[in-house]
């Protein structure tokens, strides 16, 4: 331990809040200070926009049936008992490959989705596809403006997305077995990803299929990102990969987002190397249903590690935090943790200590960028705060909640701590375990 944590990087400053009653702070004794160090927990559960997946898919046929909204219920509950924080859902549009305008009807079952995802707690990976049966997808032309119209319902509900596959052309939205798009002529495969960029917010990160796609069409798009629909197939993902393709990924930043599934078993789709492969490339999410011959292989405790280590996972090493002191006086809070993930938090947002008395709280603000706690590196946070006016006893917790402020107030949506006995469930607040006994 002492030797990891002299590694450590530049400590974040921490933002000063004034607590009522504190304008002045009096000359004292300097407060009483405690060190906790933190047991980790080896539990498998929810965090916003990580993980293993909920599968969904829906269609718009020509005859107007084959629509099966999102049942709210039941995604809570899947995010409650399996730890699935996220919802994969595709949109099948064959109604429309030869219509440009989306009726409204349809366009509000695509609404109530977004709808149902928020109060089941919950984030989605969005991908709209025309077909799942063959190649006729739409003309670059009327994908144009499908992306328009879709891209108003997205920017929407952005609190709620955690990615939007670029999806639209060819076979599963998966940019192949296409009847309007060749595979030589990249022209309107990027009026459609430019299409995206400007209809989805910017804090909504994008992916294409391969990394040539990326490669080829915005290579400096750090928002772009890739999923692998065969993960682990063969020597190359059937595909996905070619020349230093691997060793490009590699060599992108661990936030930006790689997630998909895997496709069929091979001599490279064991254990070991998933393991290496989703540590390598910073996995985020992967499709627990799919293939199930891949994943079994993996065994129980390879899937539990999968689920543990998908994306982010921040726990607490140790703490410096004052145990008593004088009404009014200043003091500071130190905070050391650690991300045991395969990639970095793709959403920056809030990081509050957290003084409690009774039902009321007040927050002292950290500066921090999640977006740069990469896997394996000491997160240190410190805090130079004035202690409240008031005697008393002040639990002190920390709290990562959601940046979207229809979701800041929502449990489902804070960042949960990998220790045990550290998580409220009825708060999203993490407990430090140190009380702040103020005295006059």
């Amino acid at each position: 331990m002492r030797s990891f944590l002299g590694r450590a990087g530049t400590a974040a400053a921490a933002l000063v809040v004034l607590l009522p009653g504190a304008a002045h702070a009096a000359v004292a004794a300097p407060a009483t200070m405690v060190t906790r160090l933190y047991p980790k927990s080896e539990a498998v559960f929810a965090n916003p926009g990580r993980g293993f997946f909920t599968y969904t898919e829906t269609h718009l046929l020509a005859d107007g049936s084959g629509y099966v909204p999102l049942d709210a219920a039941a995604l809570a509950e899947a995010r409650t008992t399996e730890s699935r924080s996220l919802v994969f859902r595709i949109f099948y549009l064959e109604k429309y490959q030869s219509t440009d305008t989306i009726s409204r009807e349809d366009r509000q079952l695509i609404r109530d989705d977004f709808t149902a995802a928020r109060a089941a707690g919950v984030k989605m990976v969005v991908r709209f596809a025309y077909t799942a049966e063959s190649d006729q997808d739409a003309t670059p032309e009327r994908t144009v403006r499908h992306i328009a119209q879709l891209g108003q319902i997205v920017a929407a509900n952005a609190d709620v997305v955690t990615a939007v596959q670029a999806g639209f052309i060819g076979q599963w939205g998966e940019w192949y077995y296409t009847a309007h798009f060749t595979r030589t002529d990249w022209q309107d495969r990027r009026r459609v990803l430019s299409a995206l960029f400007a209809a989805i917010p910017a804090t909504v990160p994008i992916q294409v299929r391969t990394p040539q796609m990326k490669r080829r069409l915005a290579p400096n798009a750090t928002r772009l990102g890739i999923h692998d629909d065969c993960f682990l197939a063969g020597d190359d993902d059937y595909g996905t990969y070619t020349a230093d393709d691997r060793e490009w990924l590699a060599a992108q930043g661990p936030s930006t987002l790689v997630g998909g599934e895997t496709c069929d078993p091979s001599q490279r789709s064991g254990w070991d190397n998933a393991n290496d492969e989703m540590a390598a490339y910073h996995w985020t999410y992967l499709n627990p249903s799919f293939h199930e011959g891949v994943l079994e292989s993996w065994g129980e405790a390879g899937r539990d590690e999968a689920a543990r280590r998908l994306g982010y996972r921040i726990r607490l090493l140790k703490s410096d935090l004052p145990a008593s002191a004088k009404a009014g006086t200043r003091t500071t809070a130190q905070i050391i943790m650690v991300n045991e993930g395969y990639a970095a938090p793709l959403q920056n947002r809030p990081v509050r200590l957290v003084i409690t008395s009774g039902t009321r709280s007040q927050y002292i603000g950290l500066r921090a960028d999640l977006r740069t706690w990469t896997p394996g590196k000491a997160i240190i946070l410190k805090a130079d705060f004035t202690v409240p006016g008031a005697p008393g006893t002040y639990p002190l917790s920390l709290s990562l909640p959601d940046p979207m402020v229809k979701l800041a107030a929502t449990p489902a949506y804070a960042v949960r701590l990998a220790n045990d006995g550290v998580w409220d469930e009825t708060t999203g607040r993490n407990s430090l375990g140190v009380s702040l006994v103020v005295t006059r």
